[in-house]
């Protein structure tokens, strides 16, 4: 029995959109044993997934096509943690999930980058499925079959929040809502923002955290597909979050805070629970390995 452990991911992080993520201490965990009865057998998920159009599946054959290996059966179990569809990467986790398990069973023929350029490939962009294979805040450029990232740890000075809605988004969705061309100036703004952001989350600055997550990219087209996204983030910001932004496509809003800042979640999750009672407030505690695997005989 192999055990896979995937760390849930944000991407985007305001104007790092399509390049930034960053892996938290959330995890799904998927369990991979080779059977002797032919049989494809996938378990802890809705009967719907339990087929052959299941995403950890269908990543477990981009590794058995790839090295020609043919299992006799397979079966899965998911230990279902990581929110689906709410913009924590739940996807990239079952990407990441069955390539590794699958290479692992294969007896690990594929490298590390061999694994996160098929991710990329399945996942379309890189920003959720580098974090969750590498953990860190990475920093991600897609070249077609050549991908590459760089990975650096959060400044323990922060602390994460995740606004988790009752409510579903797409990613699919959330992308038609971006228009096909942006101003020049957008990009602009967009450029010296993300830069300053990543440096902002690296080197401990609270004070440029406070104004650099803001975007024209893609935040401004896709917060009214969150309803309440305006109220809640004004809350979170009246109660000391330096900032907030859409985490991956949404619809979860992730909130930024000082450590020092021990009333946050107190006070928040009082707020969510008499205004939103069907919202979640989650603490997201930064992860700095990715995905680990287990191996029991």
């Amino acid at each position: 029995m192999i055990k896979v452990r995937v760390p849930a991911t944000t991407a985007n992080i305001g104007p790092g959109f399509d390049a930034f993520g960053m892996a938290f201490q959330l995890y799904n965990i998927f369990s991979f044993e080779e059977r002797d009865n032919g049989k494809l057998t996938i378990r802890g998920v809705e009967r719907r997934y339990q087929g052959k159009s299941n995403l950890v599946y269908k990543a477990m054959l981009k590794v058995f096509n790839r090295v020609h290996y043919r299992p006799k059966g397979i079966y899965i179990y998911t230990d279902v943690n990581i929110p689906v569809s709410r913009g924590l990467g739940s996807s990239a986790a079952c990407i990441v999930g069955g390539l590794v398990g699958a290479n692992t069973l294969c007896g690990a023929p594929l490298t590390g980058k061999e694994l996160f350029d098929m991710a990329v490939e399945m996942e379309g962009h890189p920003d959720n499925v580098a974090p969750a294979m590498f953990g860190g805040l990475v920093v991600s450029l897609g070249l077609k079959e050549d991908n590459h990232y760089i990975k650096k740890e959060v400044s323990q000075c922060f602390e994460f929040y995740g606004l988790i809605p009752d409510f579903t988004l797409s990613t699919m969705e959330a992308r038609k809502a971006l228009p096909k061309k942006v101003f020049h100036k957008d990009a602009v703004f967009n450029v010296s923002r993300a830069t300053m952001t990543y440096l902002a989350l690296t080197e401990g600055r609270p004070d440029i955290l406070k104004v650099s997550v803001e975007d024209k990219l893609h935040q401004p087209y896709r917060e009214g597909l969150i309803a309440h996204y305006g109220e809640v983030s004004k809350k979170a910001r009246e109660l000391g979050a330096l900032n907030t932004c859409i985490s991956g496509a949404g619809p979860t809003i992730l909130a930024i805070t000082t450590r020092d800042n021990d009333q946050f979640y107190m006070k928040m999750g009082k707020y969510l629970k008499e205004k939103l009672p069907g919202w979640t407030l989650l603490k997201l505690e930064p992860d700095n390995t990715g995905v680990c695997t287990d191996q029991h005989s």
